[in-house]
C-alpha cells in the first residue's frame, strides 16, 4: 500500500508521516527531501530555474518512488509537497495508486507554526498570496480519499485518527 499525505505548507505532512510510518512499520519518504537527495539542491535552489522546471521534477520523483514501491512491494508513507497536487499527472497518479489522505489546517495555524515568512519555502512570501495560494489549492486538496482536520492535534493523535480510517 502507498499512502501520500497531501495539504498546505505547515501542516504537518512530514512529522505526520514520521509518525504513521513507524506506527506502520513501513518506509517514509519526504518527497521534498527526496528531490533534494536526487537534484543535489536545496528546493529554494532548484526553484530558482522557476516554478515549473520543479513541478515537473516533483512529478517525476513521485512517479519514482510509486513505481519503486510497486515493483518491490514494500509499503510506503509518502508526504508530498505542498503544490504536488496542482500538477496534473501527480494528482492522477495519486488519486489512483495511492491511498491520500488531506491535513486540513486552519491559516491561522498554519501562520503560527511557519510565522508570516519562511525563506525555506518559496512560495510563503506574503499572508495575502499565502491566502490566495490556500484558496486556489483547497479544492484541490479536497479530492483526496480522506481528510483529516490538524489543528490542535499532535502528530501522534492524528496519526491515530487516520489508522483508524485505513486499518479496518
Amino acid at each position: 500500500m502507498i499512502l501520500t499525505l497531501t495539504g498546505f505548507m505547515g501542516s504537518g505532512k512530514s512529522c505526520v508521516g514520521r509518525e504513521l510510518s513507524s506506527r506502520l512499520g513501513w518506509e517514509f519518504t519526504d518527497l521534498d527531501r527526496y528531490i533534494e537527495h536526487k537534484m543535489g539542491q536545496t528546493i529554494p535552489e532548484i526553484f530558482k530555474d522557476g516554478e515549473e522546471r520543479f513541478r515537473a521534477i516533483e512529478a517525476e520523483s513521485l512517479r519514482d518512488l510509486v513505481v519503486m514501491s510497486q515493483v518491490t512491494g514494500k509499503d510506503i508513507v509518502i508526504s508530498l509537497g505542498g503544490g504536488t497536487i496542482t500538477i496534473g499527472s501527480a494528482r492522477r497518479l495519486i488519486l489512483e495508486q495511492t491511498t491520500c489522505i488531506y491535513l486540513r489546517t486552519d491559516l491561522d495555524t498554519i501562520f503560527k507554526r511557519l510565522g508570516t515568512r519562511s525563506k525555506s519555502r518559496p512560495l510563503f512570501h506574503d499572508k495575502l498570496k499565502v491566502e490566495d495560494l490556500m484558496d486556489t489549492r483547497a479544492p484541490l486538496y479536497e479530492m483526496a480519499h480522506f481528510t483529516v482536520r490538524t489543528d490542535g492535534k499532535s502528530p501522534a493523535e492524528i496519526a491515530e485518527e487516520i489508522l483508524g480510517m485505513i486499518v479496518r
